[in-house]
């Protein structure tokens, strides 16, 4: 069993969809039986309280951020469909992967907005970005969902003080501080690392990077950008225990056809 793993994809509504485009077609050439994004597909620019009040800030509507995100899905969706569509008039067997997706911090700003400002309560909802409706499996912002013995989530905690695991080598971070296959999005950093449990099964840590668009770039994170790493990553014969066959890391520029 093959598992596709996307990592924060921050559809904005000030950058261009293409690369979902691109990465449906992959997808259908692939044909992984699982995929999973990593959570902050969706942007939110304008829930951000990073840069509110300021000049740059004017202009952001949500209505705005909600139709991008809804249209990368769609987008990321056409390829698939259209496959399907031939298999059925042919009527040979469709690909219908299993998809997960863990919230991220970003899609978690609906959230905090209510919170904040009660008001919006019912006015405004996750459930605006259509995800579930896309078919996408959702697991709450924080928490996890565990495939084949692997631990997924937008980020782990750790400590009594509950903050993000994060390193330049999270990888590593990850596998000596849980104990167990763990993949993370959010840092948008690639990094890998592997140990061994004492009875010698396998196990590692993987940071997986992003898949947003090569030009964006957001206040919260010009002295970091330069640091990430745009792409997939595909896990190749899961033996159930949280470990694999293959590993492979592919490049957004790949994918979009320029390696």
């Amino acid at each position: 069993m093959n598992l596709l793993i996307i990592g924060d994809p921050h559809a904005h509504p000030d950058y261009d969809n293409d690369r979902f485009t691109a990465l449906g077609e992959y997808i259908v050439k692939e044909q992984p039986e699982h995929i999973i994004c990593l959570g902050d597909m969706a942007d939110m620019p304008s829930l951000s309280s990073y840069d509110r009040g300021t000049r740059g800030f004017e202009g952001r509507r949500y209505k705005n951020d909600v139709e991008a995100v809804i249209d990368a899905q769609e987008k990321f969706f056409a390829p698939i469909k259209k496959h399907n569509d031939n298999r059925k008039k042919n009527k040979t067997k469709q690909y219908k992967p299993k998809l997960y997706m863990t919230l991220g911090n970003h899609e978690d700003r609906i959230n905090r907005a209510t919170n904040s400002s009660p008001e919006l309560d019912g006015a405004i909802s996750i459930n605006d970005l259509q995800y579930k409706k896309f078919g996408w499996k959702c697991t709450p912002f924080k928490r996890s969902v565990t495939i084949k013995n692997i631990t997924f989530s937008h980020y782990f905690t750790t400590g009594v003080s509950g903050r993000p695991i994060s390193s330049v080598h999270v990888g590593h971070a990850l596998v000596s501080k849980l104990h167990c296959s763990a993949v993370q999005g959010h840092s948008h950093l690639y990094n890998h690392a592997e140990q061994s449990r004492p009875d010698g099964q396998k196990i590692f840590g993987l940071s997986g990077g992003c898949y947003s668009h090569p030009n964006y770039s957001e206040n919260w994170c010009k002295d970091t950008e330069h640091q990430w790493w745009r792409g997939v990553i595909m896990l190749e014969g899961l033996d159930g225990e949280g470990y694999y066959d293959a590993i492979r890391a592919i490049t957004q520029r790949k994918i979009m056809g320029g390696g």
